[in-house]
């Protein structure tokens, strides 16, 4: 796991060294930086397999230059492979593993990799450069064209490289929805993400990408004709190898226990065909948000090296205050607090590799809001045309006299936004991506100067569950989830793998037929099943909580301090981006909600100071 940057163009020495120095938290181990003609490649190695300076990047293999950033967990068969084809090899590291797996095939070598990975590949020979991203994006890459071809694991490295630092209002739009950035945008316009499953080949001056993987083609495909027990040994075995596979590592390793299924039956099927396996909870206070007792008492039966630590509101509160030094673009999953202090925690006990469980809720129907979608979809279809479009007008022109705006109970100037919106929609796609929106657009354009617009793609695998499940898959997954644990662990120089991210398994859930993830009302059946054979069913049958923090109660403590000192008009007018009137309204219903015990718009008051904090970090001092 490292960190990874570098250019190819005229670019001076000190915006050179200015990226390389961004990312140090990264890799700091070693680093190391490599410059031929106009190329540069930079590295910063956070040391997880063979240690010693063998392993060290950027790497060099005939006319090939690498610096990359993951593991690729079957290095040693891929190994095997190349070793019968007459190659030696003088580390024990997957990085010399794959470059000589692209001398030897070129491209098509990552259609060999199980793992997680960013890279960049120089080719001497015709003076190109590839970037490649893993299926997935566990492992992020952003990259501009501005002036030339810059590149970096996160935004912060790419930005030295870039003169033209204008916002794009569709970032900012889509933020305000969702409180992400989604698929290959940033909040610069000038600078991209490299798509997951995607490589991008820069020669001459020109750009070429290509789509290597597809979670929307995988689902199209024809499934086995399987009974419910074979599906579930094929997924057992699967399981069980995937999780398995990525305890590779010479560095301690840990697993992050909320208590729920997915950590639970990753912690409990490496418990029993791996060893005894560290575990680690973080815990709050407040009972409503606190999973610790659940993931106690999972570590307890199952016997694993338990570590748990109860959140206080100070630490919090810390971690809060230097969220954009975590964060290099705007980023409101509040969530980011408690997987940096649990990423630190695993650090303090000496763990550099950690396991979660992203992926399992999207793959194997884990959130309650798929099926609320399509039965809100069926009841708004139901509705004739000719009251729809009356009730669409009727709710324009009341939202647009701005009488709601003086109601701050029940939030009602939201609501109407959105039910509005979604009487204009006849796509399951398309609705599902305004249903899940924390403002409408009606909202949105109020808010905002600009007038951005939602450009995610919302063309559906399928028109049912397993279609949500994908679309999760490409933007909430990868945008939102992993960024988050990329961001959090990484900062905290320790490296977070995910286990159900392994292609072969998400082949297998795409193609299962959805019954067996969603049945009798019961949502992850077939996990719920391989689970009960390692833990009893009482012990993980309850409703699913989420990872969050108590952010309304913290807030209503001390954290108003934070809205009083970025949400004053001439902090927000100096933006350039929202109507300040709409701003300080929005802060006059949460005060209004908070004398009232109520939250009706806290998810919105910590969007809009996200973005204000950074603003300060990233665009006022940087």
């Amino acid at each position: 796991m490292c960190g990874i940057a570098g250019c190819k163009g005229t670019y001076s020495e000190h915006i050179i060294q200015k990226a390389a120095d961004s990312i140090k938290h990264r890799g700091p181990d070693a680093t190391a930086m490599y410059t031929h003609n106009d190329v540069t490649l930079i590295h910063h190695r956070l040391s997880i397999i063979d240690l010693s300076d063998k392993g060290a990047q950027p790497y060099h293999f005939e006319h090939l230059s690498m610096t990359y950033n993951g593991e690729v967990y079957n290095f040693e068969k891929i190994r095997e492979e190349l070793e019968q084809l007459g190659y030696t090899f003088s580390s024990r590291t997957d990085t010399e593993v794959i470059i000589k797996a692209f001398h030897q095939w070129g491209i098509d070598a990552v259609n060999k990799f199980i793992g997680m990975f960013s890279l960049a590949l120089y080719n001497k020979q015709d003076n190109s450069i590839t970037l490649l991203r893993d299926r997935f994006g566990v492992k992020p890459l952003y990259y501009t064209l501005d002036n030339g071809l810059a590149f970096g694991s996160e935004l912060r490295a790419v930005l030295p490289f870039v003169s033209n630092k204008e916002i794009e209002p569709d970032s900012v739009f889509e933020y305000f929805r969702f409180g992400y950035i989604s698929e290959d945008r940033t909040v610069f316009k000038s600078i991209k993400r490299l798509l997951p499953g995607h490589y991008l080949r820069f020669e001459k001056n020109n750009i070429t990408q290509v789509c290597y993987w597809d979670a929307k083609v995988i689902t199209t495909e024809p499934s086995e004709p399987l009974t419910d027990n074979e599906w579930k040994k094929k997924l057992h075995e699967l399981l069980i190898d995937a999780f398995s596979i990525r305890m590779i590592s010479d560095v301690p390793v840990g697993v992050f226990l909320s208590g729920g299924i997915d950590s639970s039956l990753v912690t409990a099927i490496l418990q029993k065909h791996y060893g005894t396996v560290n575990t680690l909870t973080i815990g709050f206070n407040s009972e409503r948000y606190n999973e610790a007792p659940y993931a106690s008492k999972i570590a307890k039966h199952l016997g694993t090296n338990h570590t748990e630590l109860t959140l206080e509101l100070n630490e919090a509160l810390h971690t809060l205050e230097k969220f954009y030094d975590i964060f290099d673009e705007p980023y409101a999953d509040s969530s980011g607090i408690p997987t940096t202090i649990v990423s630190k925690l695993a650090a303090e006990k000496g763990i550099k590799v950690v396991l979660a469980a992203n992926g399992g809720d999207e793959l194997f129907a884990g959130y309650r809001h798929y099926q609320t979608t399509l039965n809100y979809y069926k009841k708004f279809n139901s509705i004739p045309d000719t009251i729809r479009r009356m009730l669409y007008k009727g709710t324009k022109t009341t939202y647009n006299t701005g009488l709601l705006k003086k109601i701050f109970s029940k939030n009602l100037e939201h609501r109407i936004s959105v039910i509005n919106e979604l009487l204009k929609i006849n796509k399951l796609g398309k609705f599902y991506n305004s249903f899940l929106a924390n403002q409408g657009e009606l909202e949105l354009n109020a808010l905002l100067k600009y007038r951005g617009r939602d450009t995610q793609d919302t063309i559906l695998a399928t028109d049912d569950m397993t279609g949500l499940m994908v679309y999760d898959l490409k933007h909430y997954l990868p945008d939102d989830l992993l960024i988050k644990m990329d961001r959090a662990t990484m900062y905290n120089s320790i490296e977070g793998r995910e286990p159900f991210l392994d292609h072969r398994v998400v082949k297998t859930a795409c193609q299962m037929p959805l019954d067996l993830k969603f049945r009798n009302n019961e949502s992850k059946w077939i996990l719920k099943e391989i689970l009960s054979e390692y833990v009893p069913k009482e012990m993980f049958m309850r409703p699913k909580m989420g990872f969050s923090i108590p952010i309304f109660s913290w807030f209503s403590q001390s954290m108003d301090v934070l809205f009083e000192k970025y949400l004053t008009p001439s902090n927000i007018e100096r933006t350039g981006l929202f109507n300040t009137s709409e701003v300080l309204n929005e802060y006059q219903k949460y005060l209004w909600n908070k004398q009232h015990n109520k939250e009706y718009n806290i998810e919105k008051m910590w969007r809009i100071l996200s973005f204000m904090m950074w603003w300060d970090r990233w665009v006022e001092n940087n």
